[in-house]
């Protein structure tokens, strides 16, 4: 494995996970010294939930409200490619052919949203596609994909190996801003077309981050094409 694609959940980005983004900077910064070509796509997380609230109830538009969480995410790429030091790529990438350039140029990439009405998740996946990535690695809030809601049912079961199909009946879809959920429509259609191998991980668990990208299939929900 060579070509790795990384999306972030936006939830990492709060005071009290920085011990968690600076092991997560440090794994991925191994990995790249072992010549893993690597880019990442972080989400919006709270500071885009708070600003996109404050603009529904202020009565501004979708669209308005999509480029308050891209921006919101630009900002959590800057304090990640921060935290990457001289192997991240800057400025941030806000165009698909800024990614395309830093990972020519061999660094990594960390950007956020690009337009409105696409989820990061779309991006990450658009972007494996146009890298020919080996993997997409999906770093969300849970342990991987459940055949049922584990926050409703306790007897929920995490699915270790599905189809896209599969993926497909089991997650929720949402086109609301802030509120995709693992995948959004758009990013399934992606990852269906393309073929792409991804993999749901926890990003609270770095470990499993660690582990995936040394080639081991321990963690996550993986989904084959």
């Amino acid at each position: 494995m060579n070509r790795v694609v990384i999306k972030l959940t936006g939830k990492l980005f709060s005071p009290e996970n920085v011990k968690v983004l600076m092991e997560i900077a440090d794994i991925i910064i191994e990995h790249k010294k072992r010549g893993l070509k690597l880019a990442v796509v972080v989400g919006g997380g709270e500071t885009a939930r708070k600003y996109i609230s404050m603009a529904s109830e202020a009565g501004v538009s979708l669209g308005w409200q999509d480029i308050l969480g891209i921006n919101a995410s630009r900002v959590n790429a800057v304090l990640f490619s921060a935290l990457l030091g001289d192997y991240a790529y800057y400025p941030i990438p806000t165009r698909i052919e800024e990614f395309i350039h830093a990972w020519n140029l061999d660094k990594i990439a960390v950007g956020g949203g690009l337009q409105p009405g696409q989820s990061n998740n779309a991006v990450a996946a658009s972007l494996a596609e146009l890298l020919n990535a080996e993997l997409l690695i999906n770093a969300t809030t849970v342990d991987g994909v459940y055949d049922r809601d584990p926050r409703i049912d306790p007897n929920a079961r995490i699915l270790k190996e599905l189809t896209i199909k599969e993926l497909k009946n089991v997650l929720s879809q949402s086109y609301a801003p802030g509120k995709y959920e693992l995948l959004d429509p758009i990013a399934i259609s992606i990852i269906e077309r393309a073929k792409l191998n991804i993999v749901f991980i926890n990003a609270f668990k770095p470990y499993m981050l660690k582990s995936v990208l040394s080639g081991e299939k321990t963690y996550g929900s993986w989904v084959i094409p």
